[in-house]
């Protein structure tokens, strides 16, 4: 009688370990998904910081402010190396823009839309690659004289 209690005993001690070990499991993996769900909406929270520094010139807007566009964009790629964004316009050097003129600035977002060149060419901007390679994030800004 008294080895059969002993059984029970280690028997019960090991469906608790069991248990103990089970309740681990799943706390470990419902941790993994809140951690999940924040870094996507860190992820979103970058995409957005990087790219409003570009929409603010989205529309109708003067030459001056079209070199500070390109200037941002040229600082962007000297910093960023991993997002890089193409500058087209219907002229191919910063030096050409009429600051007094009117330009209309669209920004391009990967993966949604390609370029049709025709008359643009790529403005100076640091040599930049060939764009982002990212959902979400601007690939390029394109820019056409009003």
């Amino acid at each position: 009688m008294e080895n059969a209690s002993k059984a029970l005993i280690i028997a019960g001690a090991i469906l608790i370990s069991i248990l103990l070990i089970s309740i681990g499991i799943i706390l470990i993996n419902s941790g993994k998904d809140v951690t999940s769900t924040g870094t996507a909406g860190m992820n979103s929270q970058k995409i957005q910081t990087f790219n409003s520094q570009f929409t603010a010139y989205e529309g109708k807007r003067k030459g001056s402010e079209i070199k500070n566009l390109v200037n941002a964009v040229n600082a962007s790629n000297a910093t960023d190396s991993e997002h890089q964004v193409n500058v087209y316009c219907s002229v191919s050097s910063i030096n050409d823009i009429v600051s007094t003129g009117n330009y209309t600035v669209s920004v391009h977002y990967y993966g949604t839309d390609a370029l049709t060149v025709g008359s643009y060419k790529l403005v100076d901007t640091n040599g930049a690659n060939a764009g982002n390679s990212e959902n979400g994030y601007i690939d390029y800004i394109s820019i056409t004289k009003s």
